[in-house]
């Protein structure tokens, strides 16, 4: 074995991403997240945070005259991040979880900062023009005002498909 493949071999594991950031709600775009988080977290041997937002906005009932959010629906964010910490674990990560309410762009970059987040991972949902200006995206509001690096994971079909073909010019195509 040669010099520099005995210091390769015992070099420690890249530092590049210590502290991450998983925006999590257990959609199949969360568990994409999730898988690419495990990834770099497990090569890195980094820490993961993973956050649940409800966002108020969109979970509140009324019912005589006062709004609340829905006991069931903490029940089922505390579960689902509960199994997300498992797989970290399982992959040999720590792994810490919590649910926050409120606007999930700004609630994620808020615990950025708050836990000294090197990357922040979220998931990409596939929604149509309209959708997305109505809607907004969380992964473009983030980048906005990013406290650290950005990951957005996209499943690996959807790459595929959504990168348009590059024509090619009459002279190559004769060549």
């Amino acid at each position: 074995m040669s010099l520099l493949a005995a210091h390769v071999s015992t070099e420690s594991k890249p530092a590049m991403y210590k502290k991450i950031l998983l925006a999590f709600d257990g959609s199949p775009d969360g568990r994409e997240a999730l898988a690419q988080a495990e990834t770099l977290a497990s090569r890195c041997g980094a820490t993961v945070h993973l956050l649940a937002i409800v966002d108020a906005a969109e979970s509140m009932l009324i019912g005589e005259a006062m709004t609340y959010i829905p006991q069931n629906q903490q029940f089922v964010m505390q579960k689902v991040l509960e199994e997300g910490v498992k797989r970290f674990q399982r992959a040999g990560c720590i792994a810490t979880s919590e649910i926050r309410h409120g606007r999930p762009a700004e609630q994620i970059v808020l615990c950025a900062r708050e836990i000294g987040a090197k990357l922040i991972v979220v998931g990409h949902r596939d929604q149509g023009t309209l959708a997305r200006w109505l809607n907004g995206s969380v992964g473009e509001s983030i980048l906005h005002q990013p406290p650290c690096s950005v990951l957005i994971a996209i499943k690996p079909q959807r790459t595929a498909s959504s990168v348009a073909s590059i024509p090619q010019s009459k002279a190559r195509r004769r060549a």
